[in-house]
């Protein structure tokens, strides 16, 4: 299931890192070597929200909220990421054959809708529009 979580992580970052709203959060991961970093951490993040547990252990928790709270994102910016990361999942569903993938994609999207709820009931987390 890793494997598959990871090759939606990536095309999700491969879309997000060219898109020309939302791209330039992405900035810091200035080398092959910080970004292969972070998509490993991401993964598991992923995993633990879809599985209930890693297959790799975690070298520090994850702080969600906290973490994005520094990127003082704009309030059209997190609609973006959902709308990018929606199209991942539909082009995967539409173009990978794996028994689980429809039910994996259908708890991801309600993963990623909880997000936007915890997102949205912090309005610290945005910055100015």
């Amino acid at each position: 299931m890793r494997e598959l979580i990871y090759t939606v992580v990536e095309s999700f970052y491969e879309r997000a890192t060219k898109d020309i709203l939302i791209g330039y959060h992405f900035d810091k991961f200035s080398s092959p070597e910080v970004l292969a970093a972070h998509l490993e951490r991401i993964t598991s993040f992923w995993e633990m929200q879809l599985t209930g547990s890693t297959s790799k252990p975690l070298e520090a928790p994850f702080h969600l909220l906290f973490t994005h709270l520094q990127l003082k994102i704009k309030r059209g910016e997190l609609g973006r990421w959902i709308v990018l990361f929606h199209q991942t999942l539909d082009d995967l569903e539409a173009n990978v054959e794996h028994p689980n993938i429809k039910v994996m994609n259908d708890l991801w999207k309600k993963r990623i809708a909880l997000f936007e709820e915890r997102f949205k009931a912090h309005p610290q987390m945005f910055g100015a529009s």
